[in-house]
This record gives C-alpha cells, sequence and structure tokens, in this order.
C-alpha cells in the first residue's frame, strides 16, 4: 500500500463500494412494494368495516372525543358542555372536525356521530397496517413484514381501538409514519463497510429535510396523545446514547421536527389566555399517569383487578396479552443488532415494554394505553425472528412454523370478534324508536347510556329508585356486567329487585355489557322500592367513573 492513500472502502462481502455516499438518494419503495401495502391496508379495512357497527358496543370516551372534534368543527376551543377540554391535546380532534367540515356530518346527535366517525379510525388503522408493511420491509425483510402487517390487520386489541373513536388510531399512524422516514435514513446490512477489517456503517446521504419531516410526523402523534411521547420522542434520545443508533444531528433534526407541532398548540393557548387552564389540566393527567391521583385505571380504589380482568378476556384477547408480554423481551433482543435502524424499533419496545409494566404495576393503567405497546411488540418481534432467520446456524422452520401458529391463532380470534354481536345499545335506540311511548320517563344508570340519550328529554340519569319516583319515571334502563363489577353508577342491589319486581320489555345481551335491558316498574312497587331507598343514596353528580374511561369533561 502507498504510503499516504486511504484505503478503499469495501462492502462487506460484495466488493468495491462507490468511494463516497454524498447525495445518496432516499432508496425508493418499489411498485411491488406499494402494491402489496395497499393490498394489506385493504385487508385490514375489509376486516374492521365488518363487524364496525355490530361488533363493538359504544363507550363513553368515543362519545366525548366525538364531541369535541364536533366542537372544533365550529370553530371552537375543543369542549363539551361542561367547559373546555385540555386533558388531551387536539391532534385527533383537528383530524375529527376536518372529515365533519368534508362530509358535512350531523354533529346534534353524539350516538349517530360516533358511528360516522369510527369508519375514519378503521380507515386510520388500515393505513397503520400498510405504514407497518413498509416500515418492516425495511427493517426486517418481506415475508417478516407480512407477518407483521397481518397480526396488526387481525389482532383484536388493535381491532377494538380501530373500531372505536379513539385517539390511539391517529397517534399510531403518525408514528409508523415517522419512523418509516427515519429507517430510511439509516444503514442497513446493505451499507456496511470495512475499512482495514474493522467493519463500519456507512449512513446515507444526509436530507435534513427528511428528518424534519420524519420529526413531524412523530410530533403529531404526541399532539394526539401526551402518552405516544414514549415511543417517539424517548426513543430517540436513548438511541443516541445507545451505540451511537442516531447521530446527534440526525437526532436534533428529528427532535426539532418532533417539537414544532406541541409549539404551535401551547403558542395559540397562550396568545388565547387558556394556558393556564391547559397547565392545570396537564398536571392533574401527569398526577393519574404516574399513579399519585388514582382515580381511573385498574389501580384505582374499588376497581376490578388486572389480573381478574385478564383472566375473564383470555379467550377474547390471549394473543394480546402475549405481545404485552414479550414486547420488552423483544425489545432488548431487537435493540442489540448489528443493525442502527432495528436497534430504534427496539429501543421503541423497551421503551413502550417497560411504560407498559410500571403503569400496571404502579401508575394509571388504563386499556387505551396498550395500543402503542401493541405496535411496538409485533415491530420488534418481526424484527427478531428476521435476524434469528439469518443466522447459519439457526433453522428458520420453527420460527415460521411458530409465526405462523401465532397469525392463525389471532386471526381466528380477530375473525371471532369482528362476527360477534355486541350492540345493546344501538338496538335499544331502534326498539325505543317505535316501541317507547311519548310520554315514558326512563332513567339510566351509566355514564355511557346518559350521553347516548342527553338529546332525547325521556331520558335522565336517575340511577336509584327514589330517583325515578321524583322524576316520574317508571323505567330503567340497566347493563348488568358493569353495573355487577361497580363500573355504573347504579349499584347491584338494584339489579337484584329489578329482576324479582319489574317487568322486562326489553332485554339484549352482549360481552361488554352483559344484558341491556329496559325495566318497566308499576307504580306501587316503585313506591315501596323508594321508601326501602332501594339503590342506595344518589350518586354524587350521577355520572359513573369507569377505570378504562376518564369521566366527561376531566
Amino acid at each position: 500500500m502507498t504510503v499516504g492513500t486511504r484505503p478503499r472502502p469495501v462492502v462487506d462481502g460484495a466488493g468495491p463500494a462507490p468511494p463516497s455516499t454524498r447525495g445518496e438518494r432516499l432508496p425508493r419503495i418499489g411498485a411491488p412494494a406499494l402494491l402489496l401495502a395497499t393490498a394489506l391496508g385493504a385487508v385490514a379495512l375489509g376486516v374492521r368495516a365488518t363487524g364496525l357497527a355490530r361488533a363493538f358496543e359504544l363507550s363513553s370516551d368515543e362519545m366525548l372525543y366525538a364531541d369535541l372534534g364536533a366542537s372544533l368543527s365550529r370553530g371552537e376551543m375543543p369542549q363539551l358542555a361542561d367547559g373546555r377540554f385540555f386533558l388531551h391535546p387536539p391532534g385527533f380532534f383537528l383530524i375529527e372536525a376536518a372529515v365533519i367540515r368534508l362530509f358535512g356530518l350531523d354533529t346534534g346527535d353524539s350516538m349517530s356521530l360516533v358511528y360516522d366517525l369510527r369508519w375514519l379510525t378503521a380507515v386510520l388503522g388500515a393505513i397503520s397496517v400498510a405504514l407497518a408493511f413498509l416500515l418492516l420491509r425495511r427493517v426486517a425483510g418481506t415475508w417478516p413484514a407480512v407477518w407483521g402487517a397481518l397480526v396488526l390487520a387481525f389482532e383484536p386489541f388493535v381491532l377494538r381501538n380501530n373500531s372505536r373513536v379513539f385517539l390511539e388510531s391517529a397517534g399510531g399512524a403518525a408514528v409508523l409514519a415517522g419512523l418509516l422516514l427515519l429507517v430510511h435514513e439509516m444503514p442497513g446490512d446493505h451499507r456496511r463497510v470495512r475499512y482495514n477489517g474493522n467493519i463500519r456503517e456507512r449512513w446515507p446521504g444526509r436530507s435534513g429535510a427528511r428528518l424534519v419531516l420524519a420529526g413531524l410526523l412523530l410530533g403529531y402523534s404526541v399532539f394526539t396523545k401526551d402518552v405516544f411521547v414514549f415511543c417517539a420522542v424517548i426513543p430517540l434520545l436513548l438511541a443516541v446514547l445507545w451505540r451511537r443508533t442516531l447521530p446527534r444531528r440526525n437526532a436534533v433534526l428529528v427532535l426539532l421536527g418532533t417539537a414544532v407541532p406541541y409549539s404551535c398548540y401551547l403558542v395559540v393557548l397562550w396568545s388565547t389566555g387558556y394556558l393556564g387552564e391547559w397547565t392545570r389540566a396537564k398536571w392533574l393527567g401527569v398526577l393519574r399517569l404516574v399513579g399519585v391521583q388514582q382515580s381511573t385505571g385498574f389501580n384505582a380504589p374499588e376497581a376490578p383487578s388486572l389480573v381478574g380482568r385478564l383472566i375473564d378476556h383470555l379467550t377474547q384477547y390471549g394473543v394480546s396479552y402475549l405481545l404485552l408480554a414479550l414486547c420488552p423481551l423483544a425489545g432488548v433482543l431487537a435493540s442489540s443488532s448489528r443493525r442502527p435502524d432495528r436497534r430504534l424499533i427496539g429501543l421503541t419496545a423497551v421503551v413502550m415494554g417497560g411504560l407498559g409494566i410500571y403503569l400496571a404495576l404502579f401508575g394509571t393503567f388504563e386499556e387505551h394505553f396498550g395500543y402503542a405497546v401493541m405496535l411496538a411488540g409485533v415491530a420488534a418481534l418481526a424484527v427478531c425472528a428476521a435476524g434469528f432467520s439469518e443466522r447459519r446456524w439457526v433453522s428458520k422452520r420453527p420460527i415460521v412454523a411458530l409465526l405462523a401458529a401465532f397469525l392463525a391463532v389471532t386471526a381466528v380470534l380477530g375473525i371471532r370478534l369482528e362476527t360477534s354481536s355486541d350492540d345493546g345499545f344501538r338496538a335499544f335506540r331502534a326498539w325505543a324508536a317505535t316501541n317507547l311511548p311519548a310520554s315514558a320517563r326512563v332513567g339510566v344508570t351509566s355514564g355511557t347510556a346518559e350521553w347516548a340519550f342527553e338529546n332525547d328529554p325521556r331520558f335522565g340519569t336517575w340511577p336509584t329508585a327514589r330517583l325515578l319516583e321524583e322524576n316520574g319515571a317508571q323505567y330503567v334502563l340497566t347493563e348488568s356486567l358493569p353495573t355487577r363489577e361497580g363500573y355504573n353508577s347504579a349499584r347491584p342491589a338494584l339489579l337484584d329487585w329489578l329482576t324479582g319486581n319489574a317487568t322486562p320489555l326489553f332485554r339484549q345481551p352482549g360481552p361488554t355489557n352483559g344484558e341491556t335491558v329496559l325495566w318497566f316498574i308499576d307504580a306501587p312497587a316503585l313506591e315501596r322500592a323508594a321508601a326501602a331507598d332501594v339503590g342506595g343514596p344518589s350518586p354524587a353528580g350521577g355520572i359513573d367513573i369507569v377505570p378504562n374511561e376518564p369521566p366527561r369533561g376531566r
């Protein structure tokens, strides 16, 4: 070798490499990959459309979020009937508002608006499946990407979130889109070069605009729900420290973009004088998240135990629980990869899996939080499968067999969920339109029912015999399962009394609410029940506090 000349880089195992990588273009996603991503997204949308109205009972959260989108569509700050709402940022509500304005949706009826907006979350879920395929194809290869996308297409817990008007579908899509752009700016196996026998990663040509755009997308996920900071920001900080997964310059550019959406929101709040209200709401939200205040979640007082809920729903969401448990372990394995792009996926799974463990043990673990853990867990498992299959001493057959079996069970559970019937409130509303007298007075016993029928003057929140009598109500609508578990404002004693002393006029079974029943109580029986104080004293405010659903307006 001539003294003073630089050694020529050689691509590991592939002969001479180009002398410079400056100006290297973004690796293109070919037409076949785009077609396959579109096909997988279409499958996911078809699965979600199957049971969108019939298979998922109304949730109080989704009616709250639909109303917030409606308020933005009218040009207002996010607000409900009882005041402005700053617990969550408005990223998803802005998307709702755009859809409401674009399609001219009727916002006067929360229940009808929810069923219209469920199509929005279903589409966002299908887009997430397509994005997950493109992301995993880049970091793990085609067959692990197809597996990961199909798992997300059929996974029952993911379906549950994508089929309701929840914040997580929009946040998850934004995270996946941001990571997809970011990993295309990171080295893969085809960008490893050898200098004097030492393997180094050859980074593609740096595109500041693409890194900032990736940050904007990641930042928008935080703009939909603050908890997404744990999969959009913290993994980037760890990536700078862990084996130089992400160079500091690149991380700074991404983080600058990440800060933009929320910073604009804070500027608007400051200019309109609402920053103080936002600060108070956020502080209460932080106290709830870390577990200092346990008003909601499975660690809340009198809430059913998390273990009990897991056992009760094992046959429905068994694969979901397995994914939640495997997420941190798969993250640790993926974060030890030689490839920076795979390490980033692994770090995301480590952070989200660790957050899930903390919230389950100490914090306010609510079911919605599991959605981001599911996305990170599936991605990390796909990366692990690709890594093991690339080792010469590991047989691919057991890996493929295990993944195929897992996918088959997931598909069976997902299809069973989508083809089930769980629409008690919707069925009752259709029945009441033709069978309930115009002069009827109906007591409802849960916050969900209160919001579902808030525009009908015949309905009121009267969950005790005394309140029913005081308001001249001889009808009462109950949901057996949440009442027995202590979720609703009605007490189990009221159900026991109704079973022996009232006449059921409408009955609809379902896995979420047990039996949704409309009871008729004759006047003498109601008078005796009121005198005996059946159902106990009226709950404060008449609104139930559900462990996985925050109270309205809070």
